[in-house]
Protein backbone atom coordinates (compact mmCIF):
# COMPACT_ATOMS: atom_id res chain seq x y z
CA UNK A 1 0.00 0.00 0.00
CA UNK A 2 1.03 3.75 -0.70
CA UNK A 3 2.66 5.75 1.98
CA UNK A 4 -0.13 7.92 2.42
CA UNK A 5 -2.79 9.04 4.80
CA UNK A 6 -5.98 10.35 4.04
CA UNK A 7 -6.73 13.69 6.41
CA UNK A 8 -10.47 14.63 6.01
CA UNK A 9 -11.19 18.06 8.36
CA UNK A 10 -14.77 19.49 8.85
CA UNK A 11 -16.76 22.36 10.92
CA UNK A 12 -19.77 19.58 10.56
CA UNK A 13 -21.24 22.53 9.38
CA UNK A 14 -22.42 21.12 6.08
CA UNK A 15 -25.77 19.09 5.71
CA UNK A 16 -25.42 15.83 7.39
CA UNK A 17 -27.11 14.10 4.38
CA UNK A 18 -24.40 15.73 1.86
CA UNK A 19 -21.49 14.99 3.99
CA UNK A 20 -22.36 11.67 4.34
CA UNK A 21 -22.59 11.26 0.36
CA UNK A 22 -19.10 12.84 0.31
CA UNK A 23 -17.81 10.53 2.42
CA UNK A 24 -19.04 7.48 0.76
CA UNK A 25 -17.78 8.72 -2.43
CA UNK A 26 -14.35 8.92 -0.50
CA UNK A 27 -14.63 5.55 0.82
CA UNK A 28 -15.89 4.14 -2.88
CA UNK A 29 -12.76 5.58 -4.57
CA UNK A 30 -9.73 4.75 -2.07
CA UNK A 31 -8.79 2.44 0.69
CA UNK A 32 -6.04 4.31 2.10
CA UNK A 33 -6.18 4.80 5.89
CA UNK A 34 -8.39 8.09 7.21
CA UNK A 35 -7.82 10.02 9.94
CA UNK A 36 -10.69 12.79 10.65
CA UNK A 37 -10.69 15.76 12.80
CA UNK A 38 -14.37 17.03 13.01
CA UNK A 39 -16.23 19.28 15.67
CA UNK A 40 -18.62 16.91 16.48
CA UNK A 41 -18.30 13.36 16.80
CA UNK A 42 -18.55 11.10 13.19
CA UNK A 43 -17.93 7.59 12.44
CA UNK A 44 -15.41 8.02 9.70
CA UNK A 45 -11.86 6.38 9.63
CA UNK A 46 -9.99 7.38 12.94
CA UNK A 47 -12.11 10.09 14.07
CA UNK A 48 -10.27 13.14 16.22
CA UNK A 49 -13.48 15.32 17.67
CA UNK A 50 -11.74 18.91 19.16
CA UNK A 51 -15.42 20.06 19.54
CA UNK A 52 -17.32 23.25 18.62
CA UNK A 53 -14.20 25.76 17.60
CA UNK A 54 -14.69 29.17 15.43
CA UNK A 55 -15.56 28.31 11.76
CA UNK A 56 -12.41 29.69 9.43
CA UNK A 57 -9.85 28.88 7.16
CA UNK A 58 -7.13 28.98 10.24
CA UNK A 59 -9.61 26.53 12.36
CA UNK A 60 -9.25 23.90 9.45
CA UNK A 61 -5.83 24.41 9.37
CA UNK A 62 -4.82 23.90 12.50
CA UNK A 63 -7.93 20.68 12.01
CA UNK A 64 -5.14 19.30 9.52
CA UNK A 65 -2.33 19.84 11.81
CA UNK A 66 -3.91 17.82 14.54
CA UNK A 67 -4.76 14.98 11.87
CA UNK A 68 -1.04 15.36 10.61
CA UNK A 69 0.75 15.18 13.64
CA UNK A 70 -1.70 11.83 14.16
CA UNK A 71 -0.86 10.46 11.07
CA UNK A 72 2.07 8.20 10.90
CA UNK A 73 2.92 8.10 6.81
CA UNK A 74 5.30 9.37 4.90
CA UNK A 75 2.91 11.70 2.82
CA UNK A 76 -0.80 13.08 3.65
CA UNK A 77 -3.33 13.83 1.42
CA UNK A 78 -6.21 16.23 1.76
CA UNK A 79 -9.85 15.34 2.39
CA UNK A 80 -12.57 18.05 2.71
CA UNK A 81 -16.54 17.52 3.54
CA UNK A 82 -17.67 19.09 0.05
CA UNK A 83 -15.32 17.55 -2.24
CA UNK A 84 -16.32 14.62 -5.06
CA UNK A 85 -12.78 12.77 -5.69
CA UNK A 86 -12.00 10.75 -8.59
CA UNK A 87 -9.90 7.56 -8.12
CA UNK A 88 -6.76 9.00 -9.59
CA UNK A 89 -6.95 11.74 -6.54
CA UNK A 90 -5.75 8.98 -4.41
CA UNK A 91 -3.19 7.10 -6.98
CA UNK A 92 -0.29 9.81 -7.21
CA UNK A 93 2.82 9.36 -4.76
CA UNK A 94 5.12 13.05 -4.62
CA UNK A 95 8.43 12.46 -5.77
CA UNK A 96 9.54 15.04 -3.21
CA UNK A 97 8.93 14.90 0.66
CA UNK A 98 9.41 18.88 0.74
CA UNK A 99 6.77 19.89 -1.85
CA UNK A 100 3.47 20.31 -1.81
CA UNK A 101 1.49 18.91 -5.09
CA UNK A 102 -1.66 20.83 -6.12
CA UNK A 103 -4.58 18.66 -8.26
CA UNK A 104 -4.68 21.21 -11.34
CA UNK A 105 -8.21 19.84 -12.36
CA UNK A 106 -10.62 21.07 -9.98
CA UNK A 107 -13.88 22.36 -10.87
CA UNK A 108 -16.80 24.40 -9.06
CA UNK A 109 -20.06 24.22 -8.84
CA UNK A 110 -22.86 26.43 -6.41
CA UNK A 111 -25.52 24.89 -5.15
CA UNK A 112 -27.75 27.80 -5.10
CA UNK A 113 -26.36 29.71 -8.58
CA UNK A 114 -26.23 28.81 -12.14
CA UNK A 115 -26.22 24.67 -13.07
CA UNK A 116 -22.70 25.02 -14.76
CA UNK A 117 -19.34 23.64 -14.27
CA UNK A 118 -16.43 26.35 -13.78
CA UNK A 119 -12.69 25.31 -13.70
CA UNK A 120 -11.58 26.51 -10.52
CA UNK A 121 -7.92 27.15 -9.23
CA UNK A 122 -5.58 25.18 -6.29
CA UNK A 123 -8.07 23.97 -3.94
CA UNK A 124 -6.47 23.18 -0.68
CA UNK A 125 -8.89 20.16 -0.30
CA UNK A 126 -7.03 18.50 -3.26
CA UNK A 127 -3.53 18.58 -2.29
CA UNK A 128 -0.89 16.09 -1.04
CA UNK A 129 2.73 16.74 0.68
CA UNK A 130 5.05 15.27 2.73
CA UNK A 131 3.40 14.95 6.15
CA UNK A 132 6.58 16.39 7.87
CA UNK A 133 7.28 19.10 5.85
CA UNK A 134 3.71 20.26 6.16
CA UNK A 135 3.41 20.44 9.89
CA UNK A 136 6.85 22.73 9.54
CA UNK A 137 4.84 24.75 7.34
CA UNK A 138 1.74 25.12 9.40
CA UNK A 139 3.46 24.95 12.90
CA UNK A 140 5.73 28.04 11.67
CA UNK A 141 2.71 30.29 10.58
CA UNK A 142 -0.61 29.28 12.27
CA UNK A 143 -1.75 31.76 15.57
CA UNK A 144 -1.88 29.98 18.98
CA UNK A 145 -4.85 29.17 20.29
CA UNK A 146 -8.37 28.98 18.12
CA UNK A 147 -7.92 32.57 17.15
CA UNK A 148 -10.39 34.23 14.59
CA UNK A 149 -7.92 35.87 11.47
CA UNK A 150 -9.37 38.44 8.73
CA UNK A 151 -10.04 37.38 6.07
CA UNK A 152 -6.86 39.50 4.37
CA UNK A 153 -4.82 37.70 7.11
CA UNK A 154 -5.93 34.14 5.55
CA UNK A 155 -5.51 34.89 2.42
CA UNK A 156 -1.77 35.98 3.24
CA UNK A 157 -1.78 33.01 5.08
CA UNK A 158 -2.25 30.66 1.61
CA UNK A 159 0.53 32.66 -0.12
CA UNK A 160 2.81 32.12 2.47
CA UNK A 161 2.54 28.27 3.39
CA UNK A 162 4.04 27.04 0.78
CA UNK A 163 7.07 28.87 -0.89
CA UNK A 164 6.45 27.23 -4.03
CA UNK A 165 4.21 24.25 -5.54
CA UNK A 166 4.07 21.57 -7.91
CA UNK A 167 0.90 19.79 -9.74
CA UNK A 168 -0.30 16.58 -10.55
CA UNK A 169 -3.49 15.73 -12.24
CA UNK A 170 -6.15 13.18 -13.28
CA UNK A 171 -10.22 13.46 -13.72
CA UNK A 172 -11.77 16.55 -12.21
CA UNK A 173 -12.44 16.75 -8.49
CA UNK A 174 -15.81 18.65 -7.69
CA UNK A 175 -15.66 21.54 -5.18
CA UNK A 176 -19.08 21.76 -4.53
CA UNK A 177 -20.30 25.67 -2.94
CA UNK A 178 -23.26 25.11 -0.42
CA UNK A 179 -23.13 28.59 1.50
CA UNK A 180 -22.95 26.27 4.61
CA UNK A 181 -19.28 25.68 4.35
CA UNK A 182 -16.28 28.59 5.57
CA UNK A 183 -16.22 30.41 2.05
CA UNK A 184 -18.87 30.29 -1.19
CA UNK A 185 -15.86 32.56 -2.59
CA UNK A 186 -13.46 31.19 -4.87
CA UNK A 187 -11.87 31.74 -7.97
CA UNK A 188 -12.57 30.28 -11.26
CA UNK A 189 -12.06 30.55 -14.99
CA UNK A 190 -15.14 32.05 -16.56
CA UNK A 191 -16.05 29.31 -18.86
CA UNK A 192 -19.47 27.72 -18.24
CA UNK A 193 -19.85 23.43 -19.19
CA UNK A 194 -22.75 21.04 -18.79
CA UNK A 195 -20.74 18.20 -18.70
CA UNK A 196 -17.36 16.42 -17.11
CA UNK A 197 -15.74 13.52 -17.87
CA UNK A 198 -16.66 10.42 -15.40
CA UNK A 199 -19.33 13.18 -13.56
CA UNK A 200 -21.46 13.77 -16.02
CA UNK A 201 -24.04 16.41 -16.46
CA UNK A 202 -24.47 18.88 -13.69
CA UNK A 203 -27.91 18.64 -13.43
CA UNK A 204 -27.92 15.09 -11.93
CA UNK A 205 -25.19 15.81 -10.12
CA UNK A 206 -26.42 18.29 -7.95
CA UNK A 207 -29.51 16.62 -7.43
CA UNK A 208 -27.37 13.35 -6.84
CA UNK A 209 -25.24 14.97 -3.96
CA UNK A 210 -27.42 18.35 -3.31
CA UNK A 211 -31.04 17.95 -3.55
CA UNK A 212 -32.14 14.46 -2.84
Amino acid sequence: MEDITCIYYTSNQEDPKFEKKIQENILKQTDLPIISVSQKPIDFGNNICIGEKPVSCTTEWKQLLIGLRAARTKFCIAIEADCLYPIEYFKFTPQEDDMVYNYDNVYIVWKYKDSFYKKGGYCEGAQICGREYWIKRLESLLPEGWVTQTKEQERNLIKMIFPERKEFTGRPVISFKTRDGVSCRTIFVNNKIKELPYWGGVDEVKKQYLWK
